[in-house]
C-alpha cells in the first residue's frame, strides 16, 4: 500500500506545458536577433540574414536551446530572414548554399525530468517553391537516431510548409538537424511539451510523505 501511494503521489507532481519556437508573425520583424554571429549578447530586432540570439527560445527549469552550423568556423548561429520560405513568417536558416556544406542544428536540452517531448515543426522551401533536404532527429544522451527524412518540403500548390509531426521523448533533450540545403530550406514553429511543477501538487506530495513517515513511526512502536 505504502508504494501505490508514493507512486500516486509523485504522479500529480508535474503537468504538460505546450510551448511553440516561432521566429516571428509579422509583418514587424521581432526582437529575436543579436549583433554578433554566435548569437550572444543583448536581444535586438531581426533582419534578414541576421542572428538568432542564443537566449531565444530558454525558458528557465524546462529547456536550454542552443543553434549552430557546424560546417562553419567559429561559433556561429543560425541566421534569421522573413519572408519567401513557403507561407511562413520568420525562420531560422545556414550558411552554405544550396548544397552539402549548408547543415543547421538546434539542441533543445531538457533542464528538468521527465524531459521533454517535441511534438512537430515546419519547413519552408525559398522561394516559395519546394526543394529537397536531410532531416534528422537525435537523442541528446544516446546519439540514438529518433526520425530521418530525406525528400521535398514546401508545398508549391498553396505555398504551404510542410510540418512534420514526431512526438520524440527524451529525458535529456533532442537535436534537431536539417542538411542539404539549410539554406533554401527554413525551421519555425518547433513545439515543444515539457513537464512543469505545480505548486499545490509539490504541497500534497509532501503531506503524504509526511504521513508515511507517521504511519511508520507507529509501526516501528508496535514492533
Amino acid at each position: 500500500m505504502k508504494m501505490l501511494l508514493t507512486a500516486g503521489l509523485l504522479a500529480t507532481a508535474a503537468t504538460s506545458q505546450a510551448y511553440t519556437l516561432d521566429f516571428g508573425n509579422g509583418p514587424s520583424a521581432p526582437s529575436y536577433c543579436a549583433n554578433s554571429s554566435a548569437g550572444t549578447g543583448a536581444l535586438v530586432a531581426c533582419g534578414n540574414n541576421g542572428w538568432i540570439n542564443q537566449a531565444y527560445g530558454d525558458v528557465a527549469g524546462l529547456v536550454d536551446v542552443v543553434y549552430s552550423q557546424p560546417l562553419q568556423s567559429g561559433a556561429s548561429s543560425l541566421r534569421w530572414w522573413n519572408s519567401g520560405y513557403n507561407s511562413l513568417y520568420g525562420v531560422l536558416w545556414a550558411d552554405g548554399g544550396d548544397g552539402p556544406n549548408s547543415y543547421a542544428r538546434i539542441d533543445l536540452v531538457a533542464q528538468s525530468a521527465p524531459g521533454l517531448t517535441l511534438k512537430s515543426l515546419n519547413l519552408g522551401a525559398y522561394a516559395n517553391t519546394s526543394r529537397n533536404t536531410d532531416l534528422r532527429v537525435f537523442d541528446l544522451g544516446t546519439n540514438a537516431q529518433l526520425f530521418a527524412y530525406t525528400g521535398a518540403v514546401g508545398i508549391v500548390a498553396g505555398n504551404s510548409p510542410s510540418t512534420f509531426n514526431l512526438n520524440l521523448s527524451s529525458a535529456t533533450g533532442l537535436r534537431i538537424e536539417w542538411r542539404n540545403t539549410a539554406y533554401n530550406v527554413g525551421i519555425d514553429n518547433i513545439e515543444i511539451l515539457s513537464a512543469v511543477p505545480e505548486p499545490q501538487s509539490y504541497v500534497l506530495m509532501l503531506g503524504g510523505l509526511g504521513l508515511m513517515a507517521v504511519v511508520a513511526r507507529r509501526r516501528q512502536r508496535r514492533d
